[in-house]
């Protein structure tokens, strides 16, 4: 494992104690997954001549399916690699012989080769995204009052949408004609009951409290007058405060939803309440729709205004300014692992509210991303630095170390050290995925998304997610959209390492990339954030957790709102709980 010394201070050698070359760590770990991509390619293509060859119909096998694409690039690879070779050949012969053009055009076409060999890299070839640990393999330590618990609310009647309102500027998929805040409510009432085994949403809260302060060595209480709540939402498509269009964001309903939860139910101040994104602004949507009901809520947002020449000016209109911290709090834990030198990585400054608040929601969304295959509740987190996107005070300029940087596994995440911070992923009470309107990314021009998996069957996914596991409803989230969109990760190039982040966080004690995550800095390594599987199949959707009571891994629980099942699925209690489990029977 890479010591804390070298990962803030570079590595030296251990004979003369010079420093060495940042990079050299990084070049030879390149080196060898060069290697072992070539290797990969050769032993798939192997298998997949050895296996088909005889029995052509194996083609259709998931295992011939997955390896196909790696041993096409490997081929795609070798002959590019040739031709490369033939080409440059030739060029130097014309060159000899003074044919300019002939030599020139020899060169491009080399050149050419060169550029499609490089897309057909085996390491980073477009293949149907296959985790590298087995279905119901789980790893790491569940947390919470049921360990490892995800609940998954599923509404249909919850959205009413049509493609042709996709770029309408009068009708909007977050209007309530089009999401429904009667049956977003009931789903949050719902989830918080079955998550927490309660049966009021009051209880429920208190529980949380309670398991949150034992966790925390406070005791076994509850929720103490006075104390802080932070609500972090994902507003990453909030630019401006009249920000009305069909982009992919949050919908006003779950935030009202929240806010109304924790006044009404879990007793809660609205003047102890701090809600916003620090990198966004409040759109009028959501501010027009919640500060009515709970003026004395702090509805605070960016300072970019500070940052970005003629951006709007943020904290005005009844919003606040969510300032960040005056000291870095933010430690990255491995420094050699970035794309840029270690001297254009500041430690982070986070809001100011992180750090005072007692207690944190993180309040995410459940959708697709170009960069990093999925963004849940983990990346949520990036929004808590208050500086424009891709430098400034917060992340600096190496970006967020997502897959679209580093596209294989076993890689230092940057999202780790804030998920295990204790400032902003182990002070949060709640996690809390909005799915209603499944987008495949997180770009400007994508709008609402069918689903084709069971239970949705063309419709759209309508979901509320819940869990006390960062990692856990992660895992979740990654899976369903996955089931959606793994082939926009295949064309990305960011397939391989998807959910590599999951991986660290789980066994960040020992993680896979060798990384001692501490982002405090103050020598004190974090522990398992969570624990992470994969379901067994999109049908079934069961983790270790439904398929046994012994087991150590996740539990998807999924309750009936009296909905007629599809054909062949029948909903079946759980153990113990009463809750409805969705079984196959065929």
């Amino acid at each position: 494992m890479a010591s804390r010394a070298s990962s803030q201070c570079g590595p030296v050698c251990p004979k003369t104690g010079r420093p060495l070359s940042v990079s050299a760590p990084l070049a030879r770990r390149t080196l060898v997954k060069r290697w072992a991509a070539t290797l990969t390619g050769a032993a798939a293509l192997v298998w997949f001549l050895i296996r088909v060859i005889p029995k052509p119909s194996r083609a259709a096998y998931p295992c011939q399916r997955a390896a196909f694409p790696i041993a096409a690039a490997f081929v795609m690879y070798l002959v590019g690699m040739s031709g490369a070779a033939v080409a440059l050949r030739r060029a130097r012969r014309y060159l000899g012989e003074a044919r300019y053009v002939v030599a020139s055009l020899c060169l491009v076409a080399m050149l050419a080769c060169i550029v499609l060999t490089g897309d057909a890299n085996p390491s980073i070839a477009g293949a149907e995204f296959i985790p590298p640990d087995p279905p119901n393999t789980p790893m790491g330590v569940a947390r919470g009052i049921f360990p490892g618990r995800v609940t998954w609310a599923w509404d249909p009647d919850a959205t009413y949408w049509s493609s042709i309102w996709n770029n309408s500027s009068t009708i909007f998929y977050w209007d309530d004609d089009h999401t429904s805040q009667t049956a977003v409510d009931v789903m949050v009432s719902k989830n918080l009951q079955w998550l927490t085994g309660e049966t009021t949403d009051a209880d429920a809260w208190d529980a949380l409290f309670r398991y949150f302060n034992q966790q925390h060595g406070k005791g076994d209480v509850g929720y103490t007058a006075g104390e802080k709540v932070y609500v972090k939402p994902n507003h990453v498509q909030q630019r401006a405060h009249d920000w009305n269009n069909n982009r992919p964001d949050i919908v006003p309903q779950i935030e009202l939803s929240m806010l109304k939860q924790l006044v009404s139910e879990a007793g809660v101040a609205e003047a102890d309440i701090t809600f916003g994104d620090a990198s966004r602004y409040i759109a009028d949507k959501v501010f027009n729709r919640c500060d009515p009901v709970f003026p004395d809520v702090h509805y605070g947002e960016t300072t970019f205004y500070t940052y970005v020449s003629g951006a709007p000016l943020g904290g005005t209109e009844g919003r606040e300014l969510l300032t960040s911290t005056p000291l870095p709090v933010v430690h990255y834990s491995n420094v050699d692992d970035w794309t840029e030198p270690p001297s254009a990585i500041p430690d982070g400054h986070i809001p100011q509210i992180c750090v005072d608040a007692d207690y944190i929601v993180n309040l995410g969304v459940m959708k697709g991303h170009s960069d990093a295959g999925v963004t849940l509740s983990g990346k949520n987190w990036y929004g808590c630095f208050g500086e424009p996107p891709g430098g400034g005070a917060g992340l600096g300029a190496a970006h967020h170390l997502i897959p679209d940087e580093t596209p294989e596994p076993d890689h230092y995440r940057l999202m780790v050290d804030l998920m295990g911070h204790k400032d902003l992923g182990e002070k949060t009470v709640l996690y809390v995925l909005e799915g209603l309107w499944g987008f495949r990314n997180h770009g400007s021009s994508t709008r609402p998304s069918l689903w084709a998996q069971y239970p949705f069957n063309g419709d759209y996914p309508s979901s509320v997610l819940m869990s006390q596991d960062t990692v856990a409803i992660d895992s979740v989230g990654t899976d369903f959209l996955r089931q959606e969109f793994a082939a926009d990760w295949m064309n990305g190039g960011v397939q391989r390492a998807v959910d590599d982040y999951l991986h660290e966080a789980a066994l960040a004690y020992n993680a896979p990339s060798g990384t001692v995550y501490d982002p405090e800095g103050d020598a004190t390594p974090c522990p398992s954030l969570g624990v992470h599987e994969h379901w067994t199949d999109s049908t079934s959707k069961t983790y270790t957790r439904n398929l046994s009571a012994s087991g150590i891994g996740i539990e998807l629980i999924n309750y009936d709102l009296g909905l007629t099942p599809v054909p062949d699925e029948t909903p079946t209690p759980g153990p113990d709980t009463g809750v409805a489990h969705w079984e196959i029977y065929r």
